[in-house]
């Protein structure tokens, strides 16, 4: 059987025996088999406990062996002593998937936490039984509404995003942090891998950007392998932490992984075409672009901005990130000059306030004309627009004006800055919603970190040119 079929329970479950149910209900329960009833999961569920008879209205078995149905997934809940005997009773009922949620297994710092871990795995070895942990919150896909979280999954969206973690914290959200279209949290990674979850998601029609938080892994040249392969076919984002020695001390005992060099990992990800972010913030930017942006067939740079000042700041952040502010083509040049002022200087960055003063016309036209001229310049690759809010109130409001050019020009990515505060009420997150809703256009809290992601789209189409993909 192979990777894809093997992983494919534990995102695609169609039955779900948890073994260790509990029946608390309410939201400090932590009830795994609560939690998929509150995410609308519609396959089978089968509560295994043999204290209760009945568990949230369901029939409670006293044994996985005894439920009288096929089952694809079992979440094993249970004091870890036990849980090398449960998957022995997985394998006995055919079971080819398991979760261990459970802690104090190699992440312990007792040898009776290793010794199980071995048994654990031994267990599984022997009886065919694929196992997802321990020490782990599971797996979760929104596109069939399944989370076998213990914590409540309050905010699942059908995201083109693949999710696989070594903590399951990522399964929430950090500000506009989204990650979980589908998530798998590796956990201490006995038995199923960083490898194995990135080949599974490789093919997954699904999923368009891969998000992978690394700790450390075991296998460190079957990873190169694959991911190599993969990030030539999708884009790969990696948070790779325990870059300090302290760091690595403490990832080294959450998830009992092998850490290694942080200059070993930068090499790796280069050479694999993975994008690096630094920390949570360059994350979220970077989710943002490679999801709602085309990768840009160059470095160079328009600058469309409603202030000159920020025009200058946008020039710098250029500068900062390897970015070409490119000079216009004459052909657009003389466009521009047509409809400015005649002490304006046409060109790039273009500062569009005074345009939009002296020109009659409706300011949402006029930012719209403007936008477009610099677009199809065939000089301009990607386009960096600084403008208020307040446009959304215009008309064409600014979000439809950012979905039609994006349409227009499916090969140019179109970053917007906004700031509030000027003329209207309107906040920029019910704006950025609309955006991302329709997935066109990417929205960035200032120049230089759209800049900066502008930089990595580049250079995974720059990695993608080389590699041939």
């Amino acid at each position: 059987m192979n990777t894809i079929d093997q992983l494919k329970p534990f995102l695609e479950p169609k039955s779900i025996a948890i073994i260790g149910a509990n029946p608390n209900s309410g939201e400090q329960a932590f009830n795994i088999l609560e939690n998929l009833a509150h995410c609308g999961y519609q396959g089978q569920t089968y509560p295994v406990n043999p204290y209760f008879a009945e568990i949230l209205g369901k029939k409670c078995y006293p044994s996985i062996t005894e439920i009288p149905a096929d089952i694809d997934l079992a979440i094993i809940s249970t004091p870890r002593s036990v849980v090398p005997g449960v998957v022995r009773q997985c394998a006995q009922k055919s079971v080819r998937a398991a979760i261990v949620v459970g802690q104090g297994f190699a992440d312990a710092v007792d040898e009776e936490g290793k010794r199980l871990q071995q048994e654990l795995v031994e267990a599984a070895r022997q009886g065919g039984v694929r196992v997802l942990g321990p020490n782990t919150i599971g797996t979760a896909n929104a596109f069939i509404n399944f989370s076998a979280s213990f914590a409540k999954q309050t905010d699942m969206r059908r995201l083109p995003i693949a999710l696989i973690s070594q903590t399951g914290m990522f399964f929430g959200t950090f500000g506009r942090l989204r990650l979980l279209g589908k998530g798998i949290d590796l956990g201490n990674a006995c038995d199923i891998d960083l490898a194995e979850s990135l080949e599974y998601f490789e093919q997954d029609p699904q999923t368009k950007v891969i998000v992978l938080h690394i700790e450390g892994v075991r296998d460190g040249k079957r990873f190169q392998e694959v991911a190599q392969r993969v990030a030539k076919k999708k884009p790969v984002l990696a948070l790779k932490t325990g870059r300090s020695e302290r760091a690595a001390g403490a990832a080294q005992s959450h998830t009992a992984s092998l850490v290694g060099r942080d200059e070993v990992w930068e090499a790796v990800f280069k050479q694999c075409g993975i994008i690096r972010a630094n920390d949570i913030d360059d994350l979220e930017d970077l989710v943002k672009a490679f999801c709602y942006l085309p990768p840009p067939k160059g470095r160079r740079i328009g600058i469309v901005s409603v202030s000159g000042g920020f025009g200058i700041i946008s020039m710098d952040a250029c500068a900062r990130h390897d970015l070409e502010v490119v000079e216009l083509s004459p052909e657009t040049v003389q466009r521009l000059k047509d409809i400015s002022p005649h002490w304006l200087r046409a060109g790039n960055p273009l500062d569009i306030w005074p345009i939009m003063m002296t020109l009659r016309r409706p300011y949402g036209e006029t930012l719209q004309a403007l936008l477009t001229e610099v677009l199809n310049d065939h000089r301009v690759d990607a386009v960096v627009l600084i403008a208020g809010v307040w446009f959304e109130r215009l008309s064409p409001p600014i979000t439809k004006i950012i979905e039609g050019l994006a349409d227009a020009f499916p090969d140019k990515p179109l970053a917007w800055c906004p700031y509030e505060g000027w003329l209207y009420d309107i906040r920029t997150d019910e704006l950025i919603e609309k955006l991302e809703g329709v997935g066109k256009g990417a929205v960035f809290s200032s120049p230089d970190r759209a800049m900066k992601a502008l930089a990595r789209l580049a250079e995974y189409s720059e990695f993608r040119q080389a590699s041939g993909a």
